[in-house]
């Protein structure tokens, strides 16, 4: 894919904005029903959800209909606000919750929490900052495919974020609820199942840096009496974000105050040999001019301004529901998505060669020397970096049935198949075995200079001919049967029970193809396992309506329990008990108390699966770049993750201010044996957390022995150049102990003909202790690269009058030390404001224009590589966009 925006791309889709604007026919749009609460779609809130929930609705983080969770606090993300986001997907959408730390997987890279493995570049969900592993992802309550070339993540930008209803955040261990993964929590998309119309939304956004997105998004909707269908779907391209046009994406930081740490992977390159560097002058080095070099001189260069930041990419999603009752009691539904995205990553070619004096175009500084090392890169010499293309699919449909049994009791039965498909398609690179051959050569006609002479193109490309291509699959089947009603009623109102089961089986199969596009060699694995659950909730409402007395308005106990059989890790049996007390009309008190836990992966205990080996790394060092092996790779040993959480919260919404609603809570995660995958972690080289994991100066026997070992060797490793080994496969790596306060304070009033909203909401973690490996001994890490900044926040004012919206939102994340320097340097706070003007021309169509970072901020300097944090700050500069959407 090669698509690039320019003029003539921003103008066709202005015009279809402004086409999809025209007048069209008219609509007739049913009232909201239960599934989609009319306040979802006008509200245009982040906010609590209610503490109360309709009949016959199910609420995030309970499996009882018409009952909100008991204890735990619920934040709702409704359709008219998901539609002033200035974002074009729902992973960048909840990536704006001040719950959601964008550590892990995410499009702009990083390395992070596993993120360095994210080699097609999806986007998980990483509630608390402890792992995108630990939030658990649903739709409609159902699971999805994992996706990712480890199948490490879930990708909630699958589904169209015009599709949804609204979306509910459930910052709480919901293992007792929902199974693995969700020890911080769980985030549930609620589908518009229940539209009646059509919607249509035509989006163009641009920065002044050649970066520009685009989308178009439709939902199609039909009610009839006993039934509904929806069908929406979505498309979404951006050009590739370069380093060319960053002015802050530089690895030369000495005017900020850092290091240099520009590579020395240069052309001309630098030369080593009996202890010293010399660098090779511009037109190269000849035997003729060999005296001239200078000893101790190293040639230093910045070929990363060529990367993709952001990588073009387009992406296709497709998501439709349907329902249809049968009689008075049973109820039959489905529903069902499909996605697709394509992207392309730019890489450099870059050489450290071993030249021997049999090489024809041989040069030595020093007299005698038999053999010289050069570190070079092919970047200028081929025209550019390697364009290396990925690819992403993922799909699940689900169908089932619901049925009234008898009083208020309901059994639902569905079954779900969902799997994914990621590809990183990389053909591209330095094949060992053919550069070694062609600096064996003794044809000067075919041999390979790296002295800064021509080369032959042939002698190139065989040595370019090089396979790393990643493939990770995985599919997911569910069956699951629950039950729900009242067992009795009490003076505070009816007992409540749900319960059930659940049968999942989980595949997954990788493979890693290397060699060349004519002998391609494939290292593959498979493994599969399933899982068989047996779950209950009780809700208990000790006081309520009917028996309520000054002091307690409401009081209810919710008590659930969950039991798993792993085919391949055993059981586990995980509690939670929730307390909501209501003393007064507008105060609510709550708490809750569970365990949590997730079990491995497939990739996480295959040694060679998922891109697992032996890579020549580049890593910031204590005095500069170092170059070793870092091993990739999964870990038969590991043990599954568990946790304890328990949460205190209020909330206060008093009757003498009628639109204010004040929140918060206090929340606490005890997380043992966390599973981490090393390799590529910012200071894995430098902080002492991970000196157990590295081994600086490795003997030559060491790193032979190593090279033998039988890993897959992914990429050309010059043994003679090798400082360092680091272990970075996975480990249980020990303990994080996490606490802090979420907060809020929202605020809704109209005036006459204008409605105004306000609203503050954040996360101030008190303690972020992580202990690198068991006995090691707990570090504070709270307010480190690499780990949670301590306070995050977001605050906006919206107003309405009449037809004309606007809203201003500030984002705030703290500065925070980088701890990979000494001294350790202080990162600055990052503080963007994003603002969003609207006008409903009639009852049928919307025009808008949104800025994301209006005042144009930069990323705050960080002294490593790229000279910015991509996993604590936004690179892309300010983005202006215009939106267009009409209903019929």
């Amino acid at each position: 894919m090669t698509y690039r925006g320019s003029l003539a791309s921003r103008t066709a889709w202005s015009a279809l904005a402004l086409a999809i604007a025209q007048p069209a026919w008219a609509q007739t749009v049913e009232p909201a029903t239960q599934e989609e609460p009319a306040q979802a779609e006008e509200a245009g809130e982040i906010a609590p959800a209610a503490t109360t929930a309709e009949e016959g609705i199910v609420v995030t983080g309970s499996r009882i209909r018409g009952i909100a969770p008991v204890g735990s606090n619920v934040i709702a993300i409704d359709q008219a606000r998901i539609a002033q986001e200035p974002v074009t997907s729902t992973s960048d959408l909840l990536r704006r919750v001040p719950q959601v730390v964008a550590l892990g997987a995410n499009r702009q890279g990083g390395s992070a929490q596993n993120g360095a493995a994210n080699a097609t570049r999806g986007a998980g969900i990483n509630l608390r900052g402890i792992g995108t592993n630990a939030t658990l992802l649903l739709y409609d309550g159902k699971r999805m495919p994992p996706q990712g070339t480890q199948g490490q993540y879930t990708d909630p930008s699958v589904i169209p974020a015009i599709a949804l209803a609204r979306v509910e955040v459930v910052a709480d261990g919901a293992s007792a609820i929902y199974g693995s993964d969700a020890i911080a929590g769980v985030v549930n998309f609620i589908l518009r199942r229940n539209f009646d119309g059509i919607e249509i939304r035509a989006r163009s956004g641009f920065t002044e840096r050649g970066y520009d997105e685009q989308q178009i998004a439709g939902i199609f909707g039909r009610k009839w009496d006993s039934g509904s269908i929806m069908v929406s779907a979505e498309y979404t391209r951006n050009d590739a974000l370069r380093g060319t046009e960053l002015d802050f994406y530089q690895d030369d930081n000495r005017d900020r105050g850092g290091r240099d740490l520009r590579s020395n992977f240069c052309n001309p390159g630098t030369i080593s040999v009996g202890g010293g560097t010399y660098a090779i002058p511009t037109g190269g080095v000849t035997n003729a001019n060999v005296g001239s070099l200078v000893r101790g001189t190293t040639n230093r260069c910045f070929y990363n301004q060529y990367d993709t930041v952001i990588p073009e990419q387009e992406r296709v999603n497709v998501i439709a529901a349907f329902n249809q009752q049968l009689g008075d009691r049973i109820r039959l539904f489905a529903d069902g998505f499909y996605s697709k995205r394509n992207g392309e990553i730019a890489g450099i070619s870059n050489i450290t060669a071993t030249v021997r004096n049999t090489n024809p175009f041989f040069v030595s500084p020093v007299p005698g020397a038999t053999q010289v090392n050069v570190t070079y890169s092919l970047l200028p010499q081929v025209g550019g970096p390697d364009i290396n293309p990925y690819r992403g699919e993922s799909w699940n449909v689900s169908g089932g049935i619901e049925a009234d049994l008898f009083g208020d009791w309901s059994g639902t039965l569905y079954y779900a198949h969902g799997e994914s498909s990621d590809v990183a398609d990389r053909r591209i690179g330095i094949n060992a075995a053919a550069l070694n051959a062609a600096l064996a050569d003794t044809n000067p006609l075919t041999a390979f200079n790296v002295f800064g002479g021509p080369n032959n193109p042939a002698t190139i490309a065989r040595i370019r001919d090089n396979l790393f291509v990643i493939t990770g699959r995985t599919r997911l089947d569910v069956a699951n049967l629950q039950f729900d009603g009242s067992l009795f009623h009490l003076p505070g109102g009816n007992v409540r029970l749900a319960v059930g089961g659940e049968y999942r089986k989980e595949y997954t199969f990788t493979d890693l193809a290397t060699g060349t596009s004519a002998a391609e060699t494939h290292v593959a694995d498979d493994g599969s396992r399933t899982v068989k659950a047996a779950f209950a909730e009780l809700f208990v409402p000790i006081f309520g309506a009917d028996n309520a007395v000054p002091g307690l308005r409401e009081l209810s106990l919710s008590l659930a329990g969950r039991y798993e059989h792993y085919s391949d890790f055993g059981s586990t049996t995980n509690p939670k008990i929730g307390v909501t007390w209501k003393p007064a009309d507008g105060v609510t008190v709550r708490g809750s108390y569970g365990t949590s836990f997730r079990a491995p992966t497939f990739t996480e205990v295959s040694t060679v699966a998922g891109g697992a080996g032996l890579y020549y790394d580049t890593l910031p060092g204590p005095s500069g770049n170092l170059t070793g092996i870092g091993i990739a790779g999964g870990n038969p040993d590991l043990r599954p993750e568990s946790a304890t959480t328990w949460s205190a919260g209020v909330e206060f919404a008093p009757t003498f201010a009628p639109g204010l609603t004040a929140t918060l809570t206090y929340f606490d995660i005890d997380y043992t044996d966390q599973i981490q995958a090393l390799r590529g972690t910012p200071g894995l080289l430098t902080n002492p957390l991970y000196t157990d994991f590295v081994k600086f100066d490795p003997s030559a026997a060491e790193v032979q022995a190593l090279l033998a070992s039988g890993l897959p060797i992914n990429g050309a490793i010059n043994a003679n150049l090798v400082q360092f080994i680091a272990d970075g496969r996975r480990q249980n790596l020990g303990t994080s102990l996490v606490n802090g306060i979420d907060f809020g304070l929202y605020y809704r009033r109209t005036i006459g003909e204008i409605e105004l909203d306000a609203g503050v909401q954040g996360t101030y973690f008190t303690r972020y202790d992580f202990e690198a490996v068991p006995d090691a001994g707990l570090a504070d890490v709270l307010g480190t690269i690499a780990f949670p900044q301590k306070f995050r926040a977001q605050a906006d004012i919206g107003v309405k009058w009449n037809a004309v919206q606007a809203r201003v939102t500030w984002n705030h994340l703290a500065g925070y030390r980088n701890t990979t320097v000494a001294p350790v340097q202080r990162a600055g706070d990052y503080d963007t404001i994003d603002l969003f003007l609207g006008w409903d021309v009639d009852d049928r169509f919307r025009f808008s224009v949104d800025v994301r970072n209006l005042l144009d901020e930069k990323p705050p300097f960080v002294d490593t590589a790229r000279g910015y944090d991509p996993q604590s700050s936004n690179p892309i500069p300010r983005l202006i966009s215009f939106t267009a959407g009409v209903k019929f």
